[in-house]
């Protein structure tokens, strides 16, 4: 039982490689990894759930739907493009403007579902809950989502932060296990 001892440090200098420019998702995937490392050496295994392949082809439809925005989104940016330049009026710059803002929020919002995707892909025989929540110091993960700005409902469900709440309250973002 003295590799258990040995988990916790594993977590923590995976999890603090993380990038801090990163987004959320970006660094959830980061955190989720780290866990699944855990996980992989604990043997926490599974079998591929029965809803996988349904529940990947939905996401694959919300990526494909997503894309199709983009796609469009970006053709009115390229038409509001044109129209400012033959314009050159305050009316049709705030067009431009507007119609940059919602390509660039499709894109992340892309982006944020294929992180999903390749975390749900990554996680199909993994069991990440028992690792996280029987063999890992909170407050590892607690130090992290201060650190990082993530929010801990990202990690910890109501109930998890509830059984965990000692080290919400007591850790801060340079805890060091």
């Amino acid at each position: 039982l003295s590799w258990h001892l040995h988990l916790p440090a594993s977590l923590s200098s995976l999890l603090f490689a993380s990038a801090e420019d990163d987004s959320v998702a970006a660094k959830l995937l980061s955190y989720n990894r780290a866990n699944r490392a855990v996980a992989i050496l604990c043997n926490h295994q599974r079998a591929t759930p029965k809803t996988f392949e349904k529940s990947m082809q939905n996401l694959q439809a919300k990526i494909d739907a997503r894309k199709d925005q983009l796609a469009e989104a970006k053709a009115e940016l390229k038409r509001a493009k044109a129209d400012h330049k033959t314009k050159k009026d305050v009316k049709s710059k705030a067009t431009v403007e507007k119609k940059k803002k919602l390509v660039e929020k499709i894109e992340e919002q892309l982006a944020r579902l294929h992180m999903q995707a390749t975390d749900k892909e990554e996680n199909k025989q993994i069991a990440l809950g028992t690792s996280k929540l029987n063999y890992l110091d909170p407050r590892i993960s607690v130090a992290w989502c201060k650190k990082f700005g993530v929010p801990i409902e990202k990690i910890y469900n109501k109930t998890q932060r509830e059984k965990f709440a000692w080290a919400i309250a007591m850790t801060d973002e340079d805890f060091e296990f």
